[in-house]
């Protein structure tokens, strides 16, 4: 049983399992080929490079050497307190950080999620699957601003093709470049002739996650990811000030969630066998999504699942404050929160042959060194927050910052930038981040 599961981490880790999802979603916001312009620019508005690696939880920060990190807390504002959204996986708050918007607006509820029809949501970026919200690179776009995207959540609409000026070709998640090439990408838009040069820049990296999952968060090849995190920030801003750019661009860096270790997977398919519960179940992370066959049964199923020492039982019509699922027929019925040292994965990540575990295998599974460390547990749960550090022109200097959401990135990058946030919205431009005018 641990060979079986060891190979399934072993060969698939990084890779989504049980064949490809279903066709995309129709386009549910309605997005026009051409955004029209909602607000003139203010005058004064400042270029902005945001950067998110993926996995860079703020432990691993304070347990190595990262100049260039150490420079921004000295010249810049900052926070080892960036609070994601629930799930605290990377779908999910990669675009919380790309639209100020919440779960419940934006409609992206896990790495994978059923969305009412029985088409399986799995780690896509297509814009075409928010229920709502506006991108950051939308609105710049919109308002003028030559915006660059390199991997970013929501650059592409299936129906309406780029959604920024310029853009990697669309691919899946998987086929994105290494850190280094993407860095490079960074730099070659910040080298570019004024007229040419993006005055805003999205980019997603690998960053620490998959070493931190399966090395462990203390690794010496997780210890190495956070050096090449450092050299990269480093390296973007070497690119701002030899281009003059300091005193009119603002780099942000953050991350999606932050990491914890981890011991063992829970069985969630068999747990829900063994107590008779009919419904599909879609797991991710530390979360399980529990479609009801019969929502009318909800009482009795969620007495049926409470009591388990491996995770928390949440019901989609009394959830707590963290957990802003929303009611779309997205949401699931119950969610299976696992709790520390617990994860949840569902059968379809499974490989055909460990599949038979979740009928016949134990609820929980020890995954030994196979597995060391995960997240997606609730927002305040050690080890889940995230880092944020700002650095450049229009921010603060010496300045560290108590607690910021995930929803306050993008209204904060839109002030520096001059421009009109995105609608709806649930974040806040934070103050603390900026200089005194």
């Amino acid at each position: 049983m641990g060979l079986a599961f060891g190979l399934f981490v072993l060969l698939n880790a990084g890779r989504p399992f049980g064949g490809p999802a279903a066709p995309p979603l129709p386009p549910d916001r309605g997005l026009p080929a051409e955004l029209p312009a909602t607000a003139p620019r203010e005058p004064g508005g400042n270029g902005v490079v945001l950067l998110v690696f993926d996995g860079f939880a703020p432990s691993m920060v304070e347990a190595n050497d990262t100049p260039s990190l150490d420079r921004i807390r000295r010249e810049g504002a900052w926070s080892h307190h960036m609070v994601p959204a629930f799930p605290t996986v990377s779908l999910v708050n990669g675009f919380t950080i790309g639209t100020g918007c919440r779960p419940a607006r934006h409609g992206i509820l896990s790495n994978r999620f059923l969305d009412g029809e029985g088409r399986l949501f799995s780690h896509g970026r297509d814009a075409d699957w928010l229920l709502g919200c506006q991108l950051l690179h939308e609105v710049a776009t919109a308002q003028g601003v030559c915006t660059a995207t390199r991997g970013w959540y929501g650059a592409y609409s299936k129906t309406h093709g780029r959604l920024s000026t310029t853009a990697d070709p669309d691919s899946i998640w998987r086929d994105y470049p290494v850190d280094p090439e993407r860095v490079a990408g960074v730099i070659e838009a910040l080298d570019l002739p004024p007229e040419e040069r993006p005055e805003l820049i999205l980019s997603f990296f690998l960053g620490t996650d998959d070493l931190a999952h399966f090395h462990g968060m203390d690794s010496p090849e997780a210890r190495a990811a956070v050096d090449g995190v450092d050299a990269a920030i480093g390296a973007v801003m070497q690119a701002i000030e030899r281009n003059g750019l300091r005193e009119r661009y603002a780099l942000l860096v953050t991350t999606d969630h932050g990491m914890r270790a981890v011991t063992h997977l829970v069985n969630a398919e068999r747990i829900l066998r063994k107590r008779d519960v009919e419904a599909d179940v879609v797991a991710s992370g530390t979360t399980a999504f529990v479609y009801l066959d019969d929502p009318s049964t909800l009482d009795v199923d969620a007495r049926k699942l409470s009591g388990h020492e491996a995770f928390d039982v949440i019901r989609a019509d009394a959830p707590p404050s963290w957990c802003r699922l929303g009611t779309s027929r997205r949401a699931p019925d119950i969610v299976l929160s696992a709790r520390p040292p617990y994860f949840i994965e569902d059968r379809g990540r499974f490989p055909w042959y460990a599949r038979w575990l979740t009928v016949l295998g134990p609820e929980t599974i020890a995954v030994g060194e196979r597995l060391r460390a995960t997240h997606g547990y609730a927002p305040d749960t050690p080890g889940m927050h995230g880092v944020f550090y700002a650095w450049g022109a229009g921010v603060a200097q010496g300045r560290e910052i108590d607690r910021i959401d995930a929803v306050d990135v993008h209204p904060t990058a839109a002030r520096l930038l001059g421009i009109r946030p995105g609608t709806p919205l649930d974040g806040r431009a934070r103050d603390e981040v900026f200089a005194a005018r």
